[in-house]
């Protein structure tokens, strides 16, 4: 199980400020969780690819295509040094 006072010390260095009882109570709490994971542990990953993703879905890409446009930097209201400048909406 784990230490309280090795809890306390991790509660202090977090800034964490707990009572007694709640010590007690995320110790209980972190101990299942560390039970969990050795659990996990002893699943077999022999034949499991990894994963990059939770859907297995391929993403549909699009072609690049140049559109022509009549828009110009000139037609835009705020231009700085020929960069397009929008005002900022947040102080």
């Amino acid at each position: 199980m784990i230490d309280i006072n090795e809890l306390e010390k991790i509660a202090h260095l977090a800034r964490i400020g707990l009572k007694p009882d709640e010590l007690e109570n995320l110790a209980s709490d972190i101990e299942k969780i560390v039970k969990y994971f050795q659990k996990l542990k002893e699943v077999s990953l022999v034949n499991v690819l990894p994963m990059t993703h939770t859907v297995d879905k391929t993403l549909e890409l699009r072609p690049d295509m140049v559109k022509e446009t009549n828009v110009s930097i000139d037609d835009f209201p705020y231009v700085k040094f020929r960069y397009f400048y929008v005002p900022s909406i947040l102080d």
